[in-house]
């Protein structure tokens, strides 16, 4: 029988998932903490309703979940094998007979709970929460362009116009514009300017700047304004939105995988990153049992500062191999399961270490 402790089993499964829960929703507060000011931004700046900043914190919350489901799957059975050592608990279990591995069943179970969720929060849950909104995103900006205009940083994302800003006020006059309209060769700078619309185009209202200009004599033309008004199609800048990888499900990323003309390095990444991440989520609560368990004499809370210490390196191996797979540096079919498969021969040696303690 997998449970053959039925007591045991209980008090760990109730233990971990109150912890597991407690985790998820400190986490949430945080990561809500964290969008507070972009919030602001959105309300105030560009009035944007509440209804649809609460719809964005919903698509995103997904893609949330898949980085912290692993992380409180280590953190949870860590504390909980922890608290029972520490309050000799364990000790109590062994002198009566009940060995460390009969203590992994509810720890496995858990394992794999957090797995399948975290395959079904990859696989469905951030392609559906990713695309809608990136969607509503897409509408939002063609009906106020300042959503994707942040100071201090180039916007190049159309095909035929680069915007920069050194600052936006709350009114949303615009400070140090710069445009560059790479379909007539101008560049333009101004002091001062905002945007307005009318029902075909977006307009820059500039005031007190100058534009260069390539002339046919292959010098530069230099014109100075008070007041010059620059338009531009924003809807048919934009185009038809195309979907990023993540955005697919594992066997829609399958298909366009196999389908041959298209770049396939970030499709088979998008896939091996929904499917290594879960079962991480599967090793992770193992690993962190092990490191309950074990004594550290010398270091009373050293199974918390190993269970840090090996996340924080697992993460920092996860987005090396994405960025080694990238350049095709690693092979991108066996990239990203490098670090679960060191993370496994970590496990396996603790695991080890506690039948032979």
């Amino acid at each position: 029988m997998f449970f053959r402790h039925s007591l045991i089993s209980y008090y760990l499964i109730k233990e971990i998932f109150s912890i597991f829960f407690i985790g998820l929703l400190a986490f949430t507060f945080l990561f809500l903490i964290g969008k507070m000011f972009e919030i602001a931004r959105l309300m105030v700046a560009h009035h944007v309703s509440i209804t649809i900043i609460l719809k964005l914190i919903f698509y995103t919350i997904p893609f949330f979940l898949s980085i912290i489901i692993p992380t409180v799957a280590l953190m949870s059975p860590l504390l909980t094998t922890l608290r029972l050592s520490h309050d000799k608990e364990y000790i109590a279990l062994k002198s009566a007979g009940i060995g460390p591995f009969k203590v992994f069943p509810p720890i496995i179970f858990f394992g794999f709970i957090c797995m399948i969720s975290t395959l079904f929060i990859t696989s469905l849950g951030i392609p559906l929460g990713s695309g809608a909104a990136k969607d509503l995103i897409f509408h939002l900006v063609q009906k106020d362009a300042e959503l994707v205009i942040k100071p201090g940083v180039f916007y190049d994302r159309f095909p035929k116009l680069i915007i920069y800003v050194d600052n936006i006020k709350r009114d949303g006059m615009l400070k140090g514009v710069f445009l560059y309209d790479n379909q007539n060769e101008k560049t333009i700078m101004a002091q001062s300017g905002y945007i307005s619309k009318n029902k075909e185009n977006f307009i820059f209202n500039l005031k007190r700047g100058y534009i260069w200009q390539d002339r046919e004599d292959n010098q530069f033309g230099i014109l100075s304004f008070e007041t010059y008004n620059f338009s531009f199609d924003f809807p048919q800048q934009m185009g038809k939105r195309r979907k990023n990888p993540k955005e697919y499900t594992p066997w829609q990323l399958w298909e366009k995988i196999k389908q041959n003309g298209e770049n396939k390095t970030a499709l088979i990444l998008a896939l091996n990153r929904k499917l290594s991440l879960p079962v991480a989520a599967f090793i992770f609560p193992i690993l962190g049992a092990c490191l309950g368990l074990i004594s550290f004499k010398k270091v009373p809370s050293g199974g918390i500062t190993l269970g840090i210490i090996f996340f924080i390196l697992y993460q920092i191996c996860f987005s090396a191999t994405i960025s080694l797979a990238e350049t095709l540096i690693l092979p991108p079919e066996v990239g990203l399961w490098l670090p679960d498969i060191g993370l496994s021969i970590i496990t396996a040696y603790f695991l080890w270490r506690l039948a032979h303690e």
